[in-house]
């Protein structure tokens, strides 16, 4: 039961962030058209958003994802992680596909999405290892 709860919580967490994310990111990228729209060498610098806010900012939400999901299940740690990040990507898949083809890029950003997601796993379990561990030294 707690994977479950744990999967839904994970997936949940990580498509309302992403979506809070990207409410931002619009509010942020009709500022900048404006901005641009007044001093057109501001164009120079769209790259910044995409590749040096968004997409670290959408890795650490993934992170996050999976150190929650961790977190809630306490068990099968690689297993839910696995299912949450292959389900979110998916769902990042299914409706970037809808309208586009995919690219090399959207491989790439999906590919450090699963991996940034089960890293989050990764790292709550080697938190939870090192914990018992100082708990063990301490008795």
């Amino acid at each position: 039961m707690n994977s479950i709860k744990a999967i839904i919580s994970g997936i949940v967490f990580i498509l309302t962030a992403v979506l809070i994310m990207q409410l931002a990111y619009l509010f942020i990228a009709a500022g900048f058209h404006k901005l641009a729209r007044d001093y057109p060498a501001v164009n120079d610098y769209s790259f910044i958003f995409r590749y040096l806010i968004a997409i670290p900012l959408l890795l650490i939400i993934m992170f996050i994802g999976g150190y929650l999901t961790a977190l809630i299940s306490k068990r099968h740690i690689i297993v839910n992680t696995l299912i949450v990040a292959v389900l979110t990507v998916g769902i990042s898949l299914w409706s970037a596909l809808q309208n586009a083809e995919i690219t090399m890029a959207g491989i790439i950003v999906n590919s450090l999405m699963l991996a940034a997601t089960l890293g989050g796993g990764l790292f709550w379990l080697k938190r939870d290892k090192h914990s018992n561990k100082q708990k063990q030294l301490q008795v």
